[in-house]
């Protein structure tokens, strides 16, 4: 999410390389080789590279099967983030820096079609210039400009809070401070066309290219849309340092009157449109009347929501749907890249599994000791053998929480645990003064070594939780495998587990993550689990402001040190992007920050 005129900070990133391999189809396509990104992406400050979408033939209507349905229009608040939505709103709301594949590295480019320039004009303080172009405009015809900018500054950088059962205080916004709360004032100009963001004299915020971008949050929200329905004559009038009853009104309608789908209110601002969504099964996008650009090569677009990866590839096989992105599955990959029918994109990306404890549970906040023997018996690498390996060959356990193994600056601080060490999780618990019962799990006092695995219902995950559940059930602790369709959706948000089994869909702006990790009312928006650490809030914050590549690098590290140390997560493996197309159907690709399968849709065409 964003920089100066030193050497960049981690974000910028236009030669982060993601792809460890892309398969072509019948296994023998080339595909793109990914190296590690560039260790020195060069000074802040520049031009950077305009990217507008292609002219292309009309190839009428596509079905995709993807894992999970459409959720919410509002993807940007700590009750409703979630990667599926994201599948959806990638084409739809507006967004100054996306994503692109260029020789099989994920590349930042200014959206082009959006945004006539994006500019840092000064470095003391770090100043930004936004020009939007002229004709970009929501789907009702009512400009993008300055307003929708504020909006997500006042949405981000808002000190006005709200009291929780637990009473501790958060936003009432319910989204991320991360970068807009270092901005001291964002001014219009040029007819709301042209925002000056000016960022506080000792905060420059090195990953701004992630705000208001999809590559670090979210895009666009129409705020005259919110102006309409809430009441509040200038959303531009109010500003972060109120606490009134005008930005209640505007925090109300941010965080309820964009959950699910109104065609009334979820408006567009890219390409395609939504055009109909049950919010579970299927969600129906057409091209944008009001699109500026060059239009995108399928006229209609239906997303099938299939859980199980074997049945979207038969949907595939059975031309149902031409495009499917299910969760990573060897059988699956191996099976569709064996058929010359079908092309197989299989890449290391930036998304990764992991493990969670629910830190405000007793069992885990007051025994460390459990957590590291958990942390000792968990088999990672037969998890990686028996579940990954024959989608991504090179996968091995992870050994971070902030960096993937293809890019520079990774450091493996988890390598001395994830073994399946049973003698080694036994001795922890027994030095701890834990007991071996009859049964023949170890209890402490009130404490019993026996827990809950929540998870969605996917079936890599189910047998995560059955490989994890042996080499610890032999070291004394009981774990239980809890799974359900609402998972990601309901309970994790509402920390409602003993420990969680998900994905976050990491990015290369690293900032970003900031939000998953810090403390809740410190700007945590996502940490679910309710870590609460002081130490790793600070210096990640201080990371965020540092411009220097590498000493950013060396900061990161040690925020994911401190997460070590905590065990409050612990990280599994790096999960393959994966997705596969009939072979008439391309270029397919994944790239996950922008969207997953469908962050080219616009670029699809018949071959």
């Amino acid at each position: 999410m964003r920089r100066s005129k030193a050497v960049s900070a981690l974000a910028l990133l236009t030669s982060t390389a993601l792809v460890l391999s892309a398969c072509g189809g019948g296994g023998a396509g080339s595909g793109d080789q990914g190296g590690q990104q560039d260790a020195n992406p060069g000074a802040i400050g520049g031009q950077d590279e305009l990217f507008k979408r292609p002219k292309v033939n009309d190839i009428g209507e596509i079905s995709v099967a993807v894992e999970e349905g459409f959720h919410n229009y509002n993807n940007n608040i700590g009750a409703t983030n979630n990667f599926s939505s994201t599948i959806a709103l990638s084409n739809v709301q507006p967004s100054p820096y996306i994503t692109e594949l260029v020789d099989g590295k994920v590349v930042i480019k200014i959206d082009g079609d959006l945004m006539e320039s994006v500019k840092v004009t000064s470095d003391d303080p770090q100043t930004i210039e936004w020009k939007v172009q002229k004709a970009a405009v929501w789907s009702d015809g009512e400009a993008i400009d300055c307003d929708d900018f504020h909006l997500k500054w006042l949405a981000g950088a808002s000190k006005a809070t709200v009291k929780g059962e637990d009473g501790s205080e958060a936003s009432i916004f319910d989204t991320t401070p991360t970068g807009y709360e270092d901005i001291e004032k964002l001014e219009c100009s040029d007819d709301g066309k042209t925002i000056t963001t000016t960022f506080f004299k000792d905060k420059p915020y090195a990953d701004y290219r992630g705000i208001f971008s999809m590559p670090g949050s979210d895009g666009l929200l129409p705020a005259h849309i919110l102006e309409q329905k809430s009441g509040v004559a200038d959303v531009t009038k109010i500003l972060p340092t109120q606490n009134d009853d005008e930005v209640k009104k505007v925090a109300d309608f941010y965080t309820k009157g964009w959950l699910g789908f109104d065609p009334a209110v979820a408006l567009s601002g890219g390409p395609y449109m939504i055009v109909s969504s049950d919010l579970k099964d299927q969600t129906v996008l057409e091209r944008n009347p009001k699109w500026w650009g060059n239009p995108g090569g399928p006229a209609k677009v239906i997303l099938k929501t299939n859980t199980d990866a074997q049945s979207a590839a038969q949907q595939l096989q059975n031309k149902e749907v031409q495009v499917i992105a299910p969760q990573a599955d060897g059988p699956v990959a191996q099976q569709l890249r064996n058929d010359s029918a079908f092309n197989v994109y299989a890449a290391g990306g930036q998304t990764y599994e992991h493990i969670d404890f629910n830190m405000s549970r007793p069992l885990f906040k007051e025994n460390k000791d459990l957590r590291l023997a958990i942390a000792q018996c968990f088999d990672r690498e037969a998890v990686v053998e028996k579940l990954v390996a024959d989608v991504d060959p090179n996968a091995k356990p992870l050994g971070s929480l902030t960096f993937m193994p293809n890019e520079v600056g990774y450091e493996d601080h988890y390598g001395d645990i994830g073994k399946g060490d049973v003698a080694a999780a036994k001795k922890t618990l027994e030095d701890g003064g834990w007991k071996q019962g009859a049964d023949g799990i170890y209890t402490k006092g009130e404490f019993r070594a026996s827990f809950a695995i929540g998870h969605k219902i996917v079936q890599r995950r189910a047998d995560t939780v059955r490989i994890l559940q042996d080499k610890c059930k032999q070291a004394g602790i009981d774990i239980v495998a809890d799974q359900a369709a609402d998972f990601n959706d309901k309970r994790l948000p509402a920390s409602e587990f003993d420990a969680a089994l998900f994905a976050w869909v990491g990015q290369p702006l690293k900032a970003g993550a900031y939000g998953n990790y810090a403390q809740k009312d410190k700007g945590g928006s996502g940490n679910y689990n309710l870590y609460d650490s002081a130490a790793l809030t600070e210096k990640w914050a201080a990371a965020n402001k540092e411009l220097d590549y590498q000493k950013r690098i060396t900061m990161m590290n040690e925020a994911d040190k401190i997460m070590r140390d905590d065990l409050h997560s612990i990280p599994l493996f790096q999960l393959a992007d994966f997705a596969a197309s009939s072979a008439d159907i391309g270029p397919i690709s994944y790239i996950g920050v922008g969207g997953g399968v469908t962050w080219n849709l616009y670029a699809w065409q018949k071959k």
